[in-house]
């Protein structure tokens, strides 16, 4: 297996980790689970099923895009591959930050997004170091 291929699994893995956390937990969790929250609160919530696979689905469709579509189209800062394992990293954190809200743990949303921006300016960087801009 090519290395890029290992880090698709990686990926992959990671979101499945996360479903399993919610598959896990399911009788648990309410019929609807919130998956979106705006500066007043949870906004959006779906069903179970749909909330806890559709997360899995996008991520993996999200990888699957990234190494299926031209790099033109994808605009991947680090590369294909360091973007696979972010993609990984982020909608596995996605969905336990949606977990575990909707298990009744209340906290700060916005604060659940800071792990994210710091893997991005991470991703920036690394793409930026690996191949400057403008060149």
């Amino acid at each position: 297996m090519t290395p890029d291929r290992q880090v698709d699994v990686v990926a992959v893995a990671l979101m499945a980790a996360g479903l399993a956390f919610g598959l896990a937990v399911w009788p648990d969790l309410p019929p609807r689970l919130v998956v979106h929250w705006s500066g007043g609160g949870p906004d959006t919530a779906l069903a179970k099923p749909l909330a806890l696979f559709g997360i899995f689905a996008i991520g993996v469709a999200s990888v699957v895009l990234v190494r299926v579509l031209p790099s033109s189209m994808t605009n991947t800062p680090g590369g294909e591959t360091a973007s696979v394992l972010f993609l990984g990293l982020v909608f596995a954190w996605v969905q336990g930050v949606v977990v575990v809200w909707n298990l009744g743990h209340r906290f700060n949303v916005g604060l659940a997004v800071v792990p994210v921006l710091v893997l991005l300016g991470l991703l920036v960087m690394y793409g930026r170091f690996r191949r400057p801009f403008g060149v």
